[in-house]
């Protein structure tokens, strides 16, 4: 049974989407009917991967205005994504965004990562995989069985718990690398099922995203769903322990 305070999350969490996507939606034209046809126009592949040599120099890449746009977005995605998703399972008696019970900490961490990878390495990702492959069932493969099992996971599974440990007990000090070590096994022993739960919200919407969504979009587009699949995916867990590794792909 849905509670009235349920209920308020849930329309928070549908008007927090809105607003953040819905203006996206006007900044750019409609792609052509054929998504082959709109894949092979300049303005879809404008962005050019992350390149060691050419033109273009790597500060100019990693300079780039559109990158820092969508590191930002990432970050406040993620800011908001965490803040829902810890106010799902909040153990408080009054519900509310954020919850009484806050952890801050953990939503600092989701902010940076959502940051520097969620809005900073999937802007390099996404833009290869347009360059590399015409077709969006390659791009699909590659990126939800290639980059999200061996290069997404891995880096939270690196970068959330040192974050975490090391705020809360200081970067270097003994009780951090304790904390450390519990936070890696926890969220280690969770990513099997997480992974298996990814692939069923994710293929389909990324399925969209590469027959749909024009390549300077994509990161906003992931990103903006990333605070649906942190909320699914904590409801979904809120019987039993918090799922750790709750961002998206």
């Amino acid at each position: 049974v849905i509670t009235n305070n349920q209920l308020i999350i849930m329309r928070q969490l549908l008007l927090t989407f809105f607003l953040l996507v819905v203006p996206q939606s006007f900044a750019f034209v409609a792609p052509p009917a054929s998504s082959s046809a709109y894949a092979a126009s300049s303005a879809y592949k404008r962005a050019p991967a992350l390149a060691l040599s050419g033109d273009i120099s790597l500060v100019d890449q990693l300079t780039d205005p559109l990158l820092l746009q969508h590191m930002a977005t990432g970050g406040a995605l993620a800011f908001a994504g965490d803040v829902i998703a810890q106010s799902l399972l909040s153990e408080s008696e009054e519900k509310s965004i954020p919850p009484k019970d806050w952890d801050f900490i953990r939503t600092k961490a989701f902010v940076i990562f959502g940051a520097l990878y969620t809005g900073g390495a999937q802007y390099f990702i996404f833009n290869f995989l347009h360059n590399a492959f015409d077709q969006p069932l390659p791009r699909l493969a590659m990126a939800q069985f290639f980059f999200i099992p061996f290069c997404y996971y891995p880096t939270f599974l690196l970068m959330n718990p040192a974050l975490r440990a090391g705020w809360e007990h200081g970067f270097g000090s003994e009780d951090a690398k304790v904390r450390q070590v519990e936070l890696f096994s926890d969220i280690a022993s969770q990513i099997p099922t997480t992974l298996l739960r990814n692939w069923c919200f994710w293929l389909p919407v990324q399925y969209v995203q590469f027959n749909f969504i024009p390549a300077e979009l994509n990161v906003t587009f992931t990103a903006a769903f990333g605070v649906i699949w942190n909320a699914i995916l904590s409801w979904s867990t809120a019987a039993g322990k918090p799922v750790a590794a709750e961002k998206e792909a």
